[in-house]
């Protein structure tokens, strides 16, 4: 009984003690990265009224020492109109008005093969992704695992629940991912075997389930893809993709065809044939082409993309893009949307 006591004497003595010690260790190994984004929007709608947004904004994300394995980390996201340039909502929130959110702030382990996170985080697959095209991408809250213990093969899992972001009506607030507040249950296999890739993907969702298969070869000047979803209730799709890369040229062509009214979930969508702000998605039995070219030389890159849809608006994007070094990038992309306006944004960003 007298070293039971002292057993549990020592115990309370010292934990306080290797706990406090271990916060300390994991408050003073903190790091640090970020990102500075000046951002410019100008777009002019079917009916050629403009709007324009200039925006200061970026993100910071602060990360503690891993601490047997464990980890915590956060990222807070802003949007800052500048000189009254306010009107073009991409940059936004719903009241047209810049803002500041945490759009990750999670708990890390990392087991061997096996990371998990739980909370807000970025994650990308086909059907939910960070869709980063403005200032402030999406973002999820939820639970997500990655396993690598398989051979060349990853496993994600993952259980969302809210998201944030430029593809949400209220971008500044973290709201129920669906209408029932029920999550949505994922799951995916990716399989890599030298220039081979393999994906194989389900969606739980309160009405449908999202099946998505791809099938990429990718080797030094040639690549192709084949992709697959079918959204149940008989709405499907499929495409292909190939490319082509010589002396800094690459060359591409894409082709999608759907039968019924498909959605591009939660984010950008997985469609080859997709442009900046058009895809195949939302329009009853729809077909695609995609055509498109890009010239890499030293530190500058200058493409063009062309979108040819049979039932939607079609678009032609164009790119320039110039690396100063490693951290500093600027861009300039020019969408144009036909009957449906016209759209340039302009970014200068410097990592940190």
């Amino acid at each position: 009984m007298k070293t039971k006591l002292s057993l549990i004497t020592i115990l309370i003595t010292v934990t306080p003690t290797l706990a406090d010690g271990v916060l300390s260790e994991a408050i003073e190994g903190i790091t640090h990265k970020g990102e500075l984004r000046l951002g410019a929007v100008r777009t002019k709608d079917s009916d050629n009224n403009p709007s324009t947004t200039l925006s200061l904004g970026g993100r910071v994300s602060l990360s503690t020492k891993p601490i047997y394995g464990i980890n915590l980390a956060t990222t807070l996201f802003t949007s800052n109109p500048l000189f009254g340039k306010d009107d073009e909502g991409m940059f936004l929130n719903s009241k047209n008005r810049g803002y500041s959110i945490v759009g990750e702030s999670y708990l890390e382990a990392n087991l061997g093969k096996t990371n998990i996170k739980a909370g807000r985080q970025i994650i990308e697959t086909p059907y939910a992704d960070s869709d980063d095209i403005g200032m402030i991408p999406n973002s999820f809250e939820g639970y997500s695992l990655i396993n690598q213990d398989m051979k060349n093969s990853t496993i994600i899992l993952a259980w969302l629940n809210k998201w944030s972001g430029i593809d949400t009506d209220r971008p500044e607030k973290f709201r129920k991912i669906q209408p029932s507040g029920d999550a949505i249950l994922t799951a995916g296999l990716i399989y890599k075997e030298d220039q081979t890739t393999l994906q194989a993907w389900h969606y739980e969702l309160e009405d449908i389930n999202l099946n998505y298969f791809e099938l990429g070869y990718e080797a030094d000047t040639f690549s192709m893809g084949l992709q697959y979803t079918d959204q149940e209730n008989s709405n499907s799709a499929y495409g292909i993709s190939l490319g082509g890369t010589m002396d800094g040229l690459e060359l591409s062509f894409a082709y999608n065809k759907t039968d019924g009214i498909l959605s591009n979930g939660f984010g950008a969508g997985p469609f080859f044939t997709s442009a900046e702000n058009h895809t195949v998605a939302e329009i009853e039995d729809q077909e695609a082409k995609l055509y498109g070219a890009k010239y890499t030389k030293g530190q500058i890159t200058l493409g063009a993309t062309h979108v040819d849809l049979d039932k939607g608006e079609d678009e032609t994007d164009y790119l320039a893009s110039f690396a100063i070094n490693k951290n500093h990038t600027l861009d300039v992309i020019y969408s144009d949307m036909y009957d449906d306006g016209n759209m340039v944004r302009f970014f200068a960003n410097y990592k940190f």
